[in-house]
């Protein structure tokens, strides 16, 4: 691969063409969050440079939007990998679109960042990285506090939001995380994940997390 910087041009090119320039950051991951949230004390140097934007409302866009960044650089890439179209580093983003802004949601975003890292370094034996259809319990309302009913989080193919861009490094997709109701996440074990979607999108729940709002179930 060309010496090209492709985090600037992520950064600075792709996310101002997909999501607007009004933004905040990066907020860069922090060593507490791994530690904190997951008790992962070994903690390659790199990931912290990974981080989280904060999009404000743009046009076409009502909604505040969080991306990652970083997940998609290409660490390892060598000379003898360029041997066509492929994955650039992990070869996803995540997204996390509010209806309201706020620490919270750049903190949640940031926690499920590093959670798939550590999936990806394979510090949950057993476990994949992050999937769609997969339900993260948070164990506490996602705004933070004592109350709210939404308490876990379902991973989705953004279909509304843009779901992938090319690197020079290679390709992206985006994931995203919408926030869910114990009774939801209880639906889509039942029904699945498909099922779940479509219901939140019709009651106006996906793909915008209103943490405020009551369940669909």
């Amino acid at each position: 691969m060309e010496d090209v910087d492709v985090k600037a041009i992520r950064n600075d090119t792709v996310y101002p063409k997909l999501f607007g320039r009004g933004r905040r950051g990066p907020f860069p991951l922090s060593a507490a969050v791994f530690l904190e949230r997951f008790g992962e004390v070994d903690i390659d140097p790199t990931w912290l440079t990974f981080g989280v934007y904060e999009y404000a409302p743009a046009a076409g866009r009502p909604f505040w939007l969080y991306v990652t960044t970083g997940n998609s650089d290409p660490w390892e890439a060598t000379p003898e990998d360029d041997q066509g179209p492929g994955l650039s580093g992990a070869g996803v983003e995540f997204l996390f679109a509010t209806k309201t802004p706020g620490d919270w949601a750049i903190a949640h975003l940031a926690s499920m960042l590093a959670f798939d890292i550590l999936l990806s370094a394979g510090r949950f034996e057993g476990k994949e990285p992050l999937q769609p259809g997969n339900v993260l319990p948070l164990k506490s309302p996602i705004e933070g506090g004592t109350t709210g009913l939404i308490r876990n989080c379902v991973v989705s193919i953004p279909k509304t939001l843009p779901e992938g861009f090319e690197l020079p490094s290679g390709s992206v997709q985006f994931l995203t995380f919408t926030g869910i109701t114990d009774a939801e996440a209880g639906f889509l074990l039942e029904q699945g994940a498909q099922a779940l979607i479509d219901r939140l999108t019709a009651k106006g729940g996906f793909p915008v997390t209103d943490p405020k709002r009551a369940s669909t179930v």
